[in-house]
């Protein structure tokens, strides 16, 4: 919860606690185990599994022993050859589903908080790469950080079935520089250069690229199972748990900034004021949210075009198509004719 009272105010980043077993699993290669850390052997007990989450300095507690106990300033690079983690898993899976590698990012980007709550993906287009830096929130461990590289540079790898060379670039922090020829074996990648924050580059001229593991069936199945997932997480900013939140309404015919507060413990008018310190507001928030459902909904294929107007709480549907139009420059049936073309192009 973001604030409990105006004299009880707090922000904090929580983890997915299965990073604690992740580490754990790595650290079986050694023949060695966490459990037996005075210091993190109480993050194996059953209330943190019940919890299923951390709080970040536990997480980060978890890689200070585990790379103390292990000797190895490469753990995390490491990690991603030991040991998935299932939220990966499933994202990934999510991610090849996609009609291009266009796509792919989008959802990895959009979804990557199941995975780790303690950094976002950013995005930048450059003339020939896109620059997909991972920025932390918080104090994010620096072997959380490179554990995350490595998962990513494995996944852009794997979907590179052609070997044209979509990921050819991956930075690292400069501490790793003395150990330069260890982790582009890890990595598989030659192109590793090292600077003061974790990122990869993609040859931008791919983005259009067809995925041959594209799925127009699977997509919008693994893609509602995602924004669920995503929608219980908790997040240190109040603008992702207010959208979070109106996920979980939409449908119910009552999106409303009181409804939202309720839950909370705020009131209302708190509720915008914190908003717009944020450099947001709720209806904005709402407007991305209803967005991001109607894309879903039209690539699902499921409802007609009426349907999904009055589930996202549309009056008719001349009000839904006028917001379409403002979010991508198309009418709703426009998209669905494009995402058609799209998963059947000889047709």
């Amino acid at each position: 919860m973001f604030e409990q009272s105006s004299s009880r105010s707090f922000i904090r980043v929580r983890e997915s606690a299965f990073w604690a077993t992740a580490v754990e699993q790595t650290l079986r290669q050694y023949d060695l185990s966490l459990r037996n850390s005075s210091a993190a052997a109480c993050l194996f007990s059953d209330q943190f599994e019940a919890e299923g989450f951390i709080d970040q300095q536990f997480c980060s507690l978890v890689w200070s022993e585990a790379t103390r106990i292990a000797d190895d300033p490469l753990l995390g690079l490491r990690m991603h050859r030991v040991f998935s983690p299932t939220a990966f898993n499933m994202l990934a899976l999510a991610a090849s589903a996609s009609p291009t590698i266009e796509d792919a990012l989008n959802i990895l980007t959009r979804y990557f908080p199941i995975v780790s709550t303690q950094l976002t993906l950013k995005v930048e287009m450059r003339e020939e790469s896109v620059h997909l830096e991972l920025k932390p929130i918080g104090h994010t461990h620096p072997q959380h950080l490179a554990s995350i590289v490595g998962y990513l540079a494995r996944y852009f790898t794997r979907i590179d079935l052609d070997a044209d060379g979509l990921l050819y670039g991956i930075q690292l922090a400069d501490h790793h520089h003395a150990h330069e020829s260890s982790c582009r074996l890890l990595l598989k990648n030659q192109l590793v250069s090292f600077a003061d924050s974790y990122s990869l580059s993609l040859k931008r001229q791919l983005l259009d690229k067809p995925l041959a593991t594209a799925s127009s069936v699977l997509l919008p199945k693994l893609t509602e199972i995602l924004q669920h997932m995503l929608a219980t997480l908790p997040s240190s900013a109040l603008s992702e748990q207010v959208k979070r939140r109106i996920h979980l309404l939409l449908g119910s015919g009552d999106i409303s900034a009181e409804r939202v507060a309720g839950p909370m413990n705020i009131s209302q008018r708190h509720l915008r004021r914190k908003l717009s310190q944020e450099g947001t507001s709720y209806e904005q928030l709402a407007d991305e949210v209803r967005r991001e459902a109607a894309l879903r909904m039209i690539a699902d294929g499921q409802l007609s075009l009426t349907s999904i107007a009055y589930e996202l709480g549309f009056l008719d549907p001349s009000s839904f198509t006028r917001a379409f139009r403002r979010w991508t420059d198309m009418s709703p049936t426009a998209y669905r004719r494009q995402l058609s073309k799209k998963a059947n192009p000889s047709s």
